[in-house]
């Protein structure tokens, strides 16, 4: 079995201790972090912070994971930016915010970091930005693995890497170190066909599972049972996955409800 977790953009208006208790208290396994400005924001958290929240969710059997992508927390104003794919120097701010998330994972217990590859930049094309994102990314890898770190890019409806077959192309040229970070709901946005034909020939590079529902053309993230995800598809792919892969419900327009949601997902779930 996979480690069913939640990501903290699920729990917004709730305290990030209180929420790791919870989440182990219910018998959840993992927990996807997301540093924002809500939430160990990386403008003001410090190492001995890290260290006590790593210890909360060790000391209730929780595996964390580093999930970056928070919407303003490099920029107030750009959404998701700035990103790996621009064509200055503000590139750097993404790079330094990744490697610092790198540096993160020994205080606070994970070993892996989800990223993406961003949207290709105003006045740049697909073509211009696939080779900066090759470059940089390669960089990152280096870093990490010097660090003890597994990477894993998620595809991501309306970015560079957009589909699977673009993970695989991006894997193509950086090789293995490189994992996959699966959002299965954005399977019915950016791919055609059932999980196990997209997903089932890369199963062994998904590091980490994202777990929402949506509807066929639509990046909207939905409780599951709201959408048009096949479930009973997704768990038959989960199983097949190594019982250490983290899979978390990524809610984050629905922290409103995690007081509901948290206990009533992992009674409905048996992942």
């Amino acid at each position: 079995m996979v480690l069913l977790g939640y990501n903290s953009n699920g729990f917004t208006s709730h305290r990030l201790e209180e929420a790791i208790e919870w989440l182990g208290h219910l018998g959840y396994r993992a927990v996807a972090i997301t540093p924002d400005v809500g939430h160990l924001d990386p403008m003001f958290t410090g190492s001995e912070a890290l260290r006590v929240y790593g210890k909360l969710a060790q000391a209730v059997g929780l595996q964390v994971v580093i999930e970056t992508g928070a919407r303003y927390v490099l920029d107030p104003r750009r959404k998701h930016r700035p990103n790996l794919l621009e064509p200055d120097a503000s590139a750097q701010r993404r790079i330094d915010f990744l490697r610092q998330m790198v540096q993160w994972c020994e205080p606070l217990g994970a070993q892996l970091v989800s990223l993406w590859s961003g949207a290709v930049p105003e006045g740049s094309s697909s073509e211009e930005a696939w080779p900066r994102l090759v470059d940089r990314l390669g960089g990152l890898l280096d870093f990490a693995q010097a660090e003890g770190v597994r990477l894993a890019l998620e595809p991501e409806p309306g970015h560079l890497v957009a589909t699977v077959a673009d993970w695989r192309r991006l894997h193509a040229q950086l090789g293995d170190r490189l994992g996959m970070s699966l959002d299965v709901g954005h399977l019915l946005v950016a791919e055609e066909g059932a999980i196990e034909d997209v997903a089932g020939p890369v199963r062994d590079s998904v590091w980490n599972v994202q777990l929402d529902d949506m509807r066929r053309g639509d990046h909207t993230h939905l409780v599951p049972g709201e959408g048009e995800v096949d479930w009973p598809a997704v768990q038959r792919f989960l199983a097949s996955l190594p019982a250490a892969t983290p899979a978390c419900f990524e809610l984050s327009r629905d922290s409103h409800r995690f007081h509901e949601l948290a206990p009533r997902l992992i009674s409905e779930f048996d992942f």
